[in-house]
C-alpha cells in the first residue's frame, strides 16, 4: 500500500498571525481549510472515506517503475540520480534570526535518558502536522537531531495530531492521525499508528475505526473524522483511550480492538438533542488501585460555511468516570457545573453555549490538582482559566484575558491552546496560545515567556501546540508551534531563553515552487517554494544535491513563486489573494511590488484564490522577434488570474498597478460555487502553452477549461471548452498544460472523487482542438488511475506521449498518453 494522505499535501488548517516585519507584510487569513474544501467536494459538497477505501486497491496494484527514455546521468549533473527522489529540504528554512520548519502538534519525551552518564540523551518524539513522527536520541542541546521514522508508504496518511508514551513501558508510542484543531477542511484520520520498539517500527490500528466522516446534515458539507486525544491506563497499559471529533473509543487489548463511540453526556446524535462531542481534553488518573478518566468535549463554538454545525457545542464542559473492565465508561459526571463555578449554561444542551475549546491539565505530583482552560466560542480570545484541589468536584475561576502580561494570547485559540502543569509544583502552569506563557500561582495570572516584544525571545515562532518537559526537569522545556520545536533549559528563569531545535527537520507545508533554468547542469541553481505560515523560502545551492538549509526571503503565507530563466535575476513571489512582489537581484528579498488593480487582500471587488496563480512565459526562443524572451530583458510574458485573466509583457516592472497588468478575459468561472457569502468561483490553474505564448489554458474551481488566443498582442480571445462538461467532469481544476509541440493538444487535472459526477469520473482529460479551438474534443485518460484528487499535469518535453500527474497519493506517470487505455505506474 502506497502513503495515502487524506487530503493533498497543500492541504492544512492555515491559521496564522502577523510574522515579524522582517519576513514581509501578513494581512490576518482566512482558514484556508475552508477554502480548499470546495476543491474535493464540487459540485454535492459531498465527501465519504468510502471513496478512499475504493481507491485503495486501485493504487496497490499500480507497479513502480521508471520512465521510458535515457536515464544516464549527464556531464555536471550526477548529483541528480534519475532512479530516485533526492531530499534537498529545507533542513531547515532561515529567517532573519531563526531557523523554522513545520507544524508541529504534540512531543513526548522519554522519562530517563537512553545514557545514564548523558543528560542530553533522551529519546524524544514529535508530531508533525504534515510529516508524520520524528525522533531524536539526544535530546536536548544544540547538537539534538531528529530523524523521521513513520516514512512508510504502508501507511495511508502521517499527518499526527496526538503523541501518547506508555507511562509503564517508554518503547510503546502512540500516534494518532488526523488534526482536530477544527480548520474547516483539515487533514483526516486513518487510525493510530503504534510502536512498541521505540519508534523503529510501526503499525497501523483501527484503521477501519477511526476513518468514518461526521454524519452530515442535507446540505452540508462532509467532514473528516479526526483524533484529538490519546491516554493509556496508567494502571493497565492494555487500556487505551482515544478522543476524536465523534466521542471516545477503548481498546482493552492496546488497540487491536475498539469499542465506541462512548459519550461523556446525554446530546449523542440519537438523543433528540444531538450535539457535537470533539473530545479535545483526555486524562487517564492514577488514583492507586484504580483509575479515573478526565475527559473535555470543546467543541470549537462558531460555525464556518463547510463546518455549519460547530455552534452546537452545548455538551461542551469537563466529564469524569470511572475506567471500566470493558465497554463503554459508565457514571459520567459533569464537572464544570455552574453551580461549583463555571458560567450558566455549561453543559447544558443549549447550541451557541458559553465555551469554546477547552484543554485540560493535570499536576504530576497530586492527581486531585486540576486545570482547565476555556476559549471563548466567539471570539476565540481566552475566556479563562479555572484550577480545581479536589479532582474537579469544585473549582476557583483563576486568570482571565487581564491577567496576560509580556504579549497578548491572542484571539486564535481554537487553533492554538493547551496547558501543562510542571512536574515539581503544582502552582507552576505554562500555557500555549500565540506565544507562551507561565504561571507561577496557580493560574491565577500568566507572564510571557517568549514573544515577539521579549527581546533575545523574538525568533521563536508564533502559534504554540505543544509542551513537555525534559526528565521531569521543570528547567527543561521542549515546545512546539507553527515553526517547528524550541527547547529552554532555564524554563523558570523570569526571562529563559529558547533555542530552536529544527535544523534536521523537513517537515514544510508547500502550495507551489519554481527551479531555475537548466536545473540538472547549472552550479549553482536555486529552488524556491511557497509554505504555509511560513512565506517564500529558496535553496540556492552549489555542488552536489542534498538536503540543506533554505533562506526565508517574504512572509506571510507562501503561494505561487517564478524565477525568470534567461537572465535569472527577477524572482516572483507572492502570498495569499495574489500580492506578487518582485527581487531584481536574483534570490534575494523583494524590494519591488509586482501586483495588479485586482486589489491582492481579504476583501475586494475582484473575486479571486485565496491561493490565486499566475504563470510566466519561459520557452521564448532568443532569436525570434516576439517569442517573449530576449537576451537583453529575458522573459517578461506574465498571465494571472482572478476569475478572469490579467496580463503583464512587461515583467510586471510597471510603475502603478495599471502600467504592470490588463485584463484580457471576461469571467471565465459559472460563477456559481458560493459558500456561505464566499463565492469561490475563481481560477485556479493558468498556464501558458509551451511552444507560443500567444496560447495559454486556464482551469476554474467550478469546472471549466478555456483556451486564450492572441496573448502579448492587445486582442486576446477566448474559447470555453468545457463542453458543458460532458466528457470534462464538472469538478475542480487544478492544474492544465499542453503538449510541448502542438499547443491545441491540452491536459486537465481534475481534483474530487469520481463519486461527486458518477457520468465522468476521471482525474486527467485530454483536449484537442481544431484551430482556434473552434471545435474540440475530450477524452479520459485516467486509465489505471485510482480515484483521488489530482492536482497538477506535465508533459515530458522530449517525450511528448509522457505525462507525469501529481495526485495526492503522489506521482504517477504513463508513457504513453495515447493509448486507448493508457498505462500509469508509480514514479
Amino acid at each position: 500500500m502506497r502513503r495515502l494522505a487524506p487530503l493533498a499535501p497543500l492541504l492544512l488548517a492555515a491559521c496564522a498571525t502577523p510574522l515579524p516585519q522582517h519576513l514581509g507584510e501578513k494581512p490576518p487569513k482566512e482558514p484556508i481549510g475552508e477554502w480548499l474544501s470546495s476543491h474535493y467536494t464540487y459540485p454535492t459538497g459531498q465527501y465519504d472515506p468510502a471513496w478512499w477505501l475504493a481507491a485503495r486497491p486501485q493504487d496497490e496494484a499500480i507497479p513502480v517503475r521508471m520512465p521510458a527514455g535515457i536515464h544516464q546521468m549527464e556531464k555536471n549533473s550526477a548529483f541528480l540520480d534519475p532512479r530516485r527522489m533526492i531530499p534537498l529540504g529545507p533542513r531547515p528554512m532561515q529567517s532573519t534570526n531563526d531557523f523554522y520548519t513545520g507544524r508541529i502538534n504534540d512531543i513526548v519525551v522519554s522519562p530517563a535518558p537512553l545514557n545514564p552518564a548523558d543528560p542530553n540523551s533522551h529519546r524524544v518524539y514529535i508530531a508533525s502536522d504534515g510529516g508524520g513522527v520524528w525522533r531524536s536520541d539526544n535530546c536536548c542541546s544544540s547538537a539534538t537531531e531528529f530523524m523521521p521514522v513513520t516514512d512508510d508508504p504502508a501507511f495511508p496518511s502521517i499527518a499526527i495530531g496526538d503523541l501518547e508514551m506508555d507511562p509503564n513501558d517508554p518503547d510503546v508510542v502512540y500516534a494518532g492521525t488526523g488534526d482536530l484543531r477544527f480548520g474547516s477542511w483539515s487533514f483526516g484520520s486513518v487510525g493510530i499508528l503504534k510502536s512498541s520498539d521505540g519508534g523503529q517500527n510501526w503499525r497501523l490500528l483501527g484503521e477501519e475505526v477511526f476513518v468514518p466522516r461526521l454524519p452530515t446534515p442535507v446540505g452540508s458539507y462532509s467532514q473528516y473524522q479526526a483524533i484529538g486525544k490519546i491516554a493509556v491506563d496508567p494502571n493497565d497499559s492494555n487500556k487505551v483511550v482515544v478522543g476524536t471529533k465523534t466521542g471516545l473509543y477503548l481498546s482493552y487489548d492496546a488497540g487491536e480492538n475498539w469499542t465506541g463511540p462512548c459519550y461523556t453526556n446525554p446530546y449523542t446524535p440519537d438523543s433528540g438533542n444531538p450535539h457535537r462531542q470533539d473530545i479535545t481534553g483526555l486524562l487517564a488518573l492514577d488514583l492507586g488501585a484504580t483509575t479515573r478518566l478526565v475527559a473535555a468535549v470543546g467543541t470549537r463554538g462558531n460555525a464556518t460555511p463547510v463546518q455549519p454545525d460547530l455552534d452546537f457545542n452545548g455538551a461542551n464542559g469537563v466529564y469524569a468516570a470511572p475506567m471500566p473492565a470493558q465497554g463503554c465508561p459508565a457514571g459520567w459526571q459533569l464537572l464544570s457545573r455552574p453551580d461549583n463555578g463555571w458560567p450558566v449554561g455549561t453543559g447544558a444542551g443549549n447550541a451557541f453555549g458559553p465555551l469554546g475549546r477547552l484543554e485540560i491539565a493535570v499536576a504530576p505530583t497530586d492527581p486531585n490538582r486540576l486545570y482547565a482552560k476555556a476559549i471563548d466560542p466567539q471570539s476565540f480570545a481566552i475566556l479563562g482559566l479555572w484550577r480545581s484541589a479536589d479532582g474537579g468536584q469544585s473549582w476557583q475561576a483563576r486568570a482571565t484575558p487581564a491577567s496576560f502580561s509580556g504579549c497578548e494570547p491572542g484571539t486564535q485559540n481554537w487553533y492554538n491552546a493547551g496547558i501543562t502543569v510542571a512536574p515539581d509544583n503544582p502552582e507552576s502552569v505554562f500555557l500555549s496560545a500565540w506565544w507562551v506563557y507561565r504561571s507561577t500561582d496557580g493560574a491565577a495570572s500568566f507572564q510571557a515567556l517568549a514573544c515577539s516584544n521579549n527581546g533575545e525571545n523574538a525568533s521563536m515562532h508564533i502559534d504554540q501546540h505543544a509542551r513537555a518537559f525534559v526528565g521531569g526537569d521543570p528547567r527543561r522545556l521542549l515546545v512546539g508551534n507553527d515553526g517547528g520545536v524550541y527547547y529552554s533549559s532555564n524554563a523558570t528563569d523570569p526571562v529563559p531563553s529558547f533555542q530552536n531545535l529544527n535544523q534536521s527537520l523537513s517537515a514544510h507545508e508547500f502550495y507551489y515552487g519554481d527551479i531555475s533554468a537548466n536545473f540538472a547542469n547549472s552550479d549553482p541553481r536555486t529552488i524556491v517554494g511557497g509554505a504555509q505560515d511560513n512565506g517564500t523560502s529558496l535553496l540556492f545551492q552549489n555542488f552536489g544535491a542534498r538536503a540543506d538549509t533554505w533562506l526565508q526571503v517574504w512572509g506571510g503565507d507562501g503561494i505561487v513563486p517564478r524565477i525568470e530563466p534567461i537572465l535569472g535575476q527577477r524572482h516572483y513571489y507572492s502570498t495569499q489573494r495574489g500580492r506578487i512582489v518582485l527581487s531584481t537581484n536574483g534570490p534575494s528579498a523583494p524590494e519591488v511590488e509586482a501586483s495588479g488593480p485586482w486589489n491582492p487582500g481579504q476583501t475586494g471587488p475582484e473575486r479571486k484564490s485565496f491561493l490565486m496563480p499566475f504563470d510566466l512565459y519561459k520557452f521564448g526562443d532568443l532569436n525570434t522577434p516576439n517569442s517573449g524572451c530576449t537576451a537583453t530583458d529575458g522573459c517578461t510574458h506574465l498571465i494571472a488570474g482572478t476569475y478572469r485573466v490579467w496580463e503583464s509583457t512587461n515583467g510586471a516592472t510597471g510603475s502603478t498597478q495599471a502600467a504592470r497588468w490588463t485584463a484580457i478575459s471576461p469571467d471565465l468561472s459559472k460563477n456559481n460555487l458560493v459558500v456561505g457569502t464566499d463565492n469561490r468561483s475563481v481560477i485556479q490553474a493558468i498556464r501558458f502553452s509551451i511552444p507560443d505564448r500567444r496560447v495559454a489554458m486556464v482551469g476554474t474551481l467550478d469546472g471549466n477549461v478555456w483556451y486564450g488566443f492572441g496573448l502579448g498582442t492587445g486582442a486576446a480571445s477566448w474559447r470555453d471548452v468545457s463542453g458543458g462538461n460532458q466528457v470534462l467532469p464538472n469538478r475542480s481544476i487544478l492544474g492544465v498544460a499542453t503538449d510541448p509541440v502542438d499547443p491545441l493538444v491540452g491536459y486537465a487535472a481534475v481534483a474530487g472523487f469520481g463519486a461527486n459526477t458518477p457520468a465522468t469520473p476521471g482525474h486527467v482529460y485530454q483536449v484537442r482542438c481544431t484551430a482556434d479551438c473552434a471545435s474540440f474534443t475530450w477524452r479520459d485518460v485516467s486509465g489505471n488511475l485510482p480515484d483521488v484528487p489530482a492536482n497538477a499535469v506535465m508533459v515530458n518535453p522530449h517525450i511528448r506521449q509522457q505525462v507525469f500527474v501529481g495526485t495526492d497519493w503522489g506521482l504517477y506517470y504513463t508513457d504513453n498518453v495515447e493509448a486507448a487505455e493508457p498505462i500509469w505506474h508509480r514514479f
